[in-house]
């Protein structure tokens, strides 16, 4: 791996970990959490420092984001203003469901989390935004393979399948597919320990603006409540759906170019 995309990964690593901890830090705690070493983490908060995206308090002796971080990304929480904002819809939906919620899209094989809101009571799905799983395994993976041309859902589930640590996480194209036509009928989709052996979890689609990945927003749950709350979170995610739509998905099949890397 080249320096340079090791300092750009560190980098965003570091601003996750800021959105995760949301307060102040060290830099001996950043560089403990980070599992990068403390020279190379004072150099880097130096650098992001002296660029006005990282300010110091030296009584403290913390480091904090400056707003410039949050601007950075500000034209594109513009684009979910229409429907709300992003973070209070998500919250809406975790009050109403009582369970953990989780915004999430495709990253090559993956399905990868990129915002989440946990249950912070016991037996609460775990669950932080960065992680990533199987796109056959997951409901949020499964979801976004629901529309793709059969041709490259089968030729991601050959993908997954060759990227899977554990048998139980294979599966063959026939069953597979019939998955996703029941997907496809049904409008959402739901998942019993298929990666997690004690919870399941159930998704539906998110249309994004016009040039952005589609997404799909999930609410985890433990396998023995699914049945009782199964109709109320399906009716929640929906109505959460329609408050998060911008515009309508084109109505072409998708093309492989609207993922980040290719099966």
């Amino acid at each position: 791996m080249s320096r340079s995309v090791k300092s750009a990964e560190r980098t965003l690593a570091l601003f996750e970990l800021f959105s995760r901890r949301q307060q102040p830090l060290t830099v001996g705690r950043i560089s403990a959490e980070l599992a990068i070493p403390q020279a190379s983490t004072s150099m880097l908060l130096a650098n992001l420092r002296d660029l006005g995206y990282i300010t110091y308090d030296a009584h403290r002796r913390t480091y904090a984001p400056t707003i410039r971080v949050a601007l950075l990304g500000s034209w594109i929480n513009r684009e979910f203003d229409q429907a709300g904002s992003l973070t209070a819809i998500l919250s809406d939906l975790q009050r109403e469901v009582q369970e953990t919620v989780f915004l999430g899209l495709q990253n090559g094989p993956y399905a990868q989390y990129i915002a989440t809101i946990l249950l912070k009571k016991p037996r609460g799905m775990r669950v932080e935004a960065g992680q990533h799983k199987l796109l056959t395994a997951s409901s949020v993976g499964r979801m976004l393979l629901s529309l793709k041309s059969d041709g490259e859902i089968q030729r991601w589930v050959h993908r997954c399948n060759a990227e899977a640590t554990e048998d139980r996480l294979r599966i063959g194209v026939s069953e597979f597919m019939a998955i996703i036509e029941q997907i496809r009928r049904q409008g959402f989709t739901q998942t019993r320990g298929d990666v997690t052996p004690e919870f399941g979890a159930i998704a539906v689609t998110v249309p994004a603006p016009r040039g952005f990945m589609p997404m799909a927003l999930g609410v985890g749950i433990p396998v023995d409540r699914i049945e009782a709350k199964h109709d109320m979170i399906v009716e929640a995610l929906r109505h959460a759906s329609e408050r998060l739509k911008i515009i309508t998905l084109p109505q072409q099949e998708p093309s492989s170019r609207d993922t980040i890397l290719g099966p």
